[in-house]
């Protein structure tokens, strides 16, 4: 896999110091730029989820990212409050505790990718970090043309994104949602065409697979439980019956611009493009 991408000057001071974010995808922005954030919502989890870029062992657990821990945060005394308009606690609310920066990522404008870029431009500006903003976007740019330039040799056919939530129920990503339009940037079709949420997915049985029959299944790790891959009815499946499945690993479905960024890397890898 790529190198991730990681601003130059990150060993610079930022102009708050003392950050806490309710939302991964800011988070993951915010270590974009080389600022570690002193406490992040279901912290522990976000290795499992998000991956990279990776957190200090030392951020605080701020606990549920829809119900954060408010006496812990109140106690932290933060500079700056990171939160995504919409979701969890209000931003009068969290106001009350320290200035808060809530900001929109999936909404009804379903565009996420382009509301991932503005927020970390305005997460840059309000830390200090402008410079860092700049070389890290210039950079993830580039490798995008970079893969959407190799992934015209890929053979064309349709990519079906999918999430066991158990062994029989699934969540397809298509229009709305951050991995399409990292598709869409890089040029290869999403074979999803049904209704979708804001978040740019829908929830659906194995049926839904077999409607594309022609498709690449790409599946989002964990897989499902046990031995269900092994089972008659997934393998009656057409596209795993033709040996069209390839497994990626976790990459969070909700995430900002990194996580943009690392999808377009895993799936880079995931269907053979060099």
């Amino acid at each position: 896999m790529a190198t991730i991408l990681v601003p130059v000057n990150a060993a610079a001071t930022p102009a708050v110091s003392r950050i806490a974010v309710l939302d991964w995808g800011w988070a993951e922005s915010l270590l974009a730029l080389g600022v570690q954030p002193t406490a992040v919502a279901e912290a522990p989890l976000y290795g499992d989820r998000v991956v990279v870029p990776a957190l200090s062992s030392e951020t605080i657990d701020l606990g549920l990212r829809s119900w954060p821990n408010m006496e812990l945060l109140r106690s932290l005394k933060p500079d700056l409050i990171l939160a995504q308009a919409g979701y969890g606690v209000s931003q009068a609310r969290l106001n009350e505790i320290a200035p808060t920066l809530a900001l929109p990522l999936y909404s009804a404008e379903r565009m996420p990718l382009v509301a991932a870029e503005a927020a970390l431009k305005e997460i840059a500006a309000r830390t200090g970090r402008e410079e860092a903003a700049i070389d890290y976007l210039q950079r993830a740019h580039a490798r995008l043309e970079t893969i959407a330039a190799k992934a015209k040799a890929y053979d064309g056919r349709p990519l079906l994104i999918i999430k066991f939530t158990d062994d029989r129920l699934i969540d397809i990503y298509g229009e709305g949602g951050l991995f399409d339009d990292v598709l869409k940037r890089l040029g290869i079709v999403n074979a999803w065409d049904g209704a979708t949420n804001n978040w740019g997915f829908a929830t659906a049985g194995l049926d839904a697979i077999a409607r594309y029959p022609e498709a690449r299944l790409i599946i989002i790790e964990p897989g499902p439980p046990g031995r269900f891959l092994q089972s008659t009815l997934w393998q009656s499946l057409p596209a795993v019956r033709k040996g069209h499945v390839a497994t990626i690993p976790p990459t969070w479905v909700f995430g900002a611009f990194p996580s943009a960024m690392r999808f377009a890397e895993v799936i880079r890898e995931g269907i053979g493009i060099a």
